[in-house]
C-alpha cells in the first residue's frame, strides 16, 4: 500500500524529522561520543579530537536530521542511542531511531520505536506522524490488523481533513486485505416500553373485554435498554471473483427497569429480560455479472437464551443474489430455512421460510432511497407459533451533512397473522397484528476518537391487534457508536 513514491499528504520521513525538531524544547547540553561518529563529521580531526565530540541536543538533533537525509541511517540510531540517555522518553529520539531502523529495513524495531514515539508525545503532530510511521512498519511486517490499529490512531491526531480522509481510504484498502474482520456495534436506549408490553391490564380479545387483569410483567414497563454486537470473522480463502469466510457472532441484550416499572412489576428482575445471541457462520460469496453483483450461500448455526437460560438451538441455510444495475440502482433477493430446536420441549420446535426483497436507489443530489419487502412463514406444533408475516420497509438518507450531522429516516409497515391463536380460548379467525414505525438516524462524524463517531436514533410506533395483550406502543431514544470508515 505504502509504495516507493509517497502520497501527497505523507511527507519523507527527513521532513517529518525536520518538523519534530522545530516543535521540541531546547534541553540542558548532551555527549555524544563515538569515534565513529567523529569520523563522519571530521575526517580531518586529530584523533584526540576524534574520541570525543561535544554537542548541545538541538545540535544533535540537527545532525539527525542531516543523516537521515543524507543516507546514513546507522549514524542517526546512533545519534538517537546517544539522545536516549540523555532523556529515556524522548519522543524526538524515538523517532529519529523508528526512521533509522526504517531506513535499514528493520521493520519490527522501526515499529516498536514509533510506539515510544507515540506514548510519549505530547503534540497532536508528533502523534500523527509516529502514528503513520507506526502503521507503515506494521504493513511491511505484513500485520494488517495492527495496520489498522495504527491507522485508527493516526486518524485520531490527523492534522487536517484531507489527511483524514487519505487515511480512511488506507484502512479500508487495508481491511480488504486483512484476512481477519472484527465488527463491534453497541449502544443505549431508554425505552417507554423495554419488555414489549401491553398499552393496558384489561385483556380485550375482538372487542370483548374478559375478567381479570394482565400481570404487570405482561404490561409495557419503562426502562433502559443496552446492547453490544460483536461479530469476528476469519477469511479462508479468496480470490478476484470469489471468498469465503468463517464468522463468529454474539449479541447481548440487557435492561435495566426504572423504579416506575419495579412498582408495576415488583417480582421481576432484570435478568429475567436479559438475551443472548450467538452463532457460528459460513459463508461462500461469487462475483457474478456487472461490478458489484454477487451470489451468497451461508450456513449458521447457534443458540438464544432469555433470561439466563437456554431458549431454543438453530440451523439456518441462505442464499441471496445482489444486482448492481447501473451506478444507482441495486437490487437484491434473498432466501432463507431456519429449524429451531426448543430446550423446553419438541412441541416449540419450528421452522422458519424468509424472503427478502430489496431496492436501492441512488438521486442525482447522491440522496438515497432503500425499499425493502420481508416475508415470513413460520410452522410449528405449537399453535401460538404458527405465523405468517409480511412488512416493508422504506428509508431516505441524505448525502450532504445538515449542520454537522448526516441523517437518515425510515418507515416501517408490517402485518402479522396467526390463524390458530389460543388466549384463554381459541381466537375465532385467529390473531392479527398491525404495527407502524418510525426512525430518525443521525451521524456525527466530525465527533470521533480513532474514526468511531456518536450515532442517535429515535423511534417511534405502535402495534394494534385484536388481543389486546399484544397492543403496544414504544418511544424510545438509542445512542450507539460506528465507525467512519
Amino acid at each position: 500500500m505504502w509504495s516507493a513514491e509517497r502520497r501527497p499528504y505523507l511527507q519523507s520521513a527527513r521532513a517529518l524529522t525536520a518538523r519534530m525538531l522545530g516543535v521540541l524544547k531546547p534541553q540542558a547540553l548532551a555527549v555524544v561520543c563515538a569515534a565513529a561518529l567523529a569520523l563522519s563529521l571530521a575526517p580531518n580531526l586529530t584523533t584526540a579530537q576524534q574520541n570525543a565530540v561535544e554537542l548541545s541536543l538541538p545540535e544533535a538533533r540537527a545532525l539527525a536530521v542531516h543523516a537521515l537525509s543524507n543516507g546514513r541511517p546507522e549514524l542517526a540510531s546512533k545519534i538517537a542511542s546517544g539522545l536516549l540517555e540523555a532523556d529515556p522518553r524522548s519522543p524526538y529520539a524515538h523517532y529519529v531511531l523508528a526512521n533509522a531502523y526504517a531506513d535499514m529495513g528493520r521493520s519490527r524495531d522501526g515499529r516498536k520505536a514509533a510506539a515510544r514515539a507515540y506514548r510519549y508525545s505530547k503534540i497532536p503532530v508528533q502523534k500523527f506522524e509516529a502514528a503513520e510511521l507506526a502503521a507503515r512498519l506494521s504493513y511491511a511486517e505484513e500485520r494488517p490488523t495492527l495496520t489498522q490499529l495504527w491507522l485508527r490512531r493516526a486518524v485520531q491526531n490527523a492534522p487536517s481533513p484531507q489527511i483524514e480522509a487519505q487515511l480512511g481510504k488506507d484502512f479500508a484498502k487495508v481491511r480488504q486485505q486483512n484476512p481477519f474482520s472484527f465488527s463491534l456495534n453497541g449502544g443505549v436506549r431508554p425505552s417507554t416500553n423495554v419488555n414489549n408490553g401491553a398499552d393496558t391490564a384489561q385483556q380485550v380479545i375482538d372487542g370483548l373485554p374478559f375478567t381479570g387483569q394482565l400481570s404487570g410483567s405482561a404490561q409495557a414497563l419503562s426502562g433502559v435498554i443496552g446492547s453490544l454486537d460483536g461479530i469476528a470473522g476469519y477469511r479462508l480463502r479468496g480470490t478476484a471473483r470469489s471468498r469465503m469466510d468463517v464468522s463468529a457472532r454474539i449479541y447481548v441484550q440487557r435492561i435495566i427497569l426504572d423504579n416506575a416499572a419495579k412498582i408495576v412489576a415488583p417480582s421481576l428482575r432484570n435478568g429475567d429480560l436479559a438475551s443472548t445471541y450467538g452463532e457460528i457462520a459460513l459463508n461462500q460469496q461469487f462475483a457474478v455479472g456487472n461490478p458489484g453483483s454477487s451470489v451468497n450461500l451461508d450456513a449458521a448455526v447457534g443458540q438464544y437464551w432469555t433470561g439466563g437460560n437456554a431458549n431454543y438451538g438453530f440451523v439456518r441455510l441462505g442464499a441471496g443474489h445482489q444486482w448492481q444495475m447501473n451506478t444507482r440502482i441495486a437490487l437484491t433477493l434473498s432466501a432463507s430455512v431456519e429449524q429451531r430446536f426448543s430446550a423446553r420441549s419438541d412441541i416449540y420446535d419450528s421452522r422458519t421460510l424468509g424472503l427478502v426483497v430489496g431496492a436501492r436507489y441512488k438521486l442525482g443530489s447522491g440522496d438515497g432511497v432503500t425499499v425493502s419487502l420481508n416475508l415470513l412463514n413460520t410452522n410449528s406444533d405449537f399453535v401460538n407459533s404458527r405465523v405468517s408475516a409480511a412488512a416493508v420497509r422504506m428509508s431516505y438518507s441524505f448525502a450532504d451533512k445538515i449542520g454537522p450531522a448526516l441523517v437518515s429516516f425510515g418507515l416501517a409497515l408490517g402485518r402479522s397473522d396467526y390463524p390458530d391463536y389460543v388466549a384463554v380460548f381459541n381466537v375465532p379467525g385467529g390473531k392479527q397484528d398491525r404495527s407502524a414505525y418510525a426512525d430518525v438516524n443521525i451521524f456525527l462524524p466530525d465527533i470521533d476518537y480513532g474514526g468511531f463517531a456518536p450515532t442517535l436514533r429515535l423511534r417511534a410506533g405502535r402495534t394494534q391487534s385484536n388481543v389486546s395483550r399484544f397492543d403496544t406502543r414504544e418511544f424510545s431514544v438509542a445512542v450507539g457508536i460506528r465507525s467512519k470508515f
